[in-house]
């Protein structure tokens, strides 16, 4: 039977309805278990330089039909988000709220940032914090209690340039390169290259680490999230 030209449009459709209810059942499987749909994900502007591009890296490598929104967020409005359900996964800074899930991602070491014509910038070896009589630019505790807590720890309160704490580490290396004091800051800062900025390492006495954590609600129902959180925890 020769079929009219409506007749083969109706064909046409009702084999595409056919294969779209194929196909329903398997994009539906892959949404569950997590291999497509949208991850949000938030991150310190720190955290950016540490991890940020390997994560991306991994989770467009491994399940490639999930896509990513990304904010950039201190660690204290993350843990608001996180709560609110507001974004899936956070790149934080400890201490982490008892009601969150993480797991550690990355690890480095704190490296003196001094201005380029500071008397210890050109003698290329490691460094004792005693070496610095200059005040030290200091982290807010409000914006960045984690780094603050350490540092001070570290150095002691009363070698702070109280009058300069800051939250961020691009305003801390700016205030470094005006020749306005020192800071400590995370090696994977030095990507940044900040022209009249130094970067020392510390003598092993004085050395510490710092430590940034993937983290999530255990109330979210992200499929997605449920799928890089096995990856991350690999």
């Amino acid at each position: 039977m020769r079929l009219t030209p409506a007749g083969d449009v109706f064909l046409a459709l009702a084999r595409r309805v056919v294969a779209l209810v194929d196909v329903a059942p398997a994009a539906t499987r892959r949404a569950a278990e997590g291999q497509t749909g949208t991850l949000r994900l938030a991150f310190t502007a720190i955290g950016a330089y540490a991890v940020l591009a390997e994560t991306l890296a991994l989770v467009n490598e491994r399940i490639p039909a999930v896509s990513i929104e990304l904010t950039e967020l201190v660690s204290p409005a993350q843990f608001e988000a996180l709560a609110g359900l507001e974004i899936d996964l956070g790149l934080v800074r400890p201490p982490i709220p008892e009601q969150f899930e993480a797991v550690l991602v990355h690890s480095e070491d704190l490296v003196l940032a001094v201005p380029q014509d500071h008397p210890l910038a050109g003698e290329g070896r490691p460094v004792a914090l005693a070496d610095v009589t200059a005040d030290y630019i200091g982290y807010s505790p409000e914006g960045s209690r984690y780094l603050h807590d350490i540092c001070a720890a570290m150095i002691g309160m009363n070698r702070f340039a109280v009058s300069q704490l800051v939250s961020q580490v691009p305003t801390m290396l700016a205030l470094v390169r005006a020749g306005l004091g020192c800071a400590l800051v995370p090696r994977s800062i030095m990507g940044m290259g900040v022209a009249g900025v130094r970067y020392l390492e510390l003598v092993a006495a004085d050395s510490q680490s710092v430590t940034l954590h993937a983290c999530w609600s255990p109330d979210n129902p992200n499929p997605a999230l449920q799928r890089v959180v096995e990856l991350l925890r690999r």
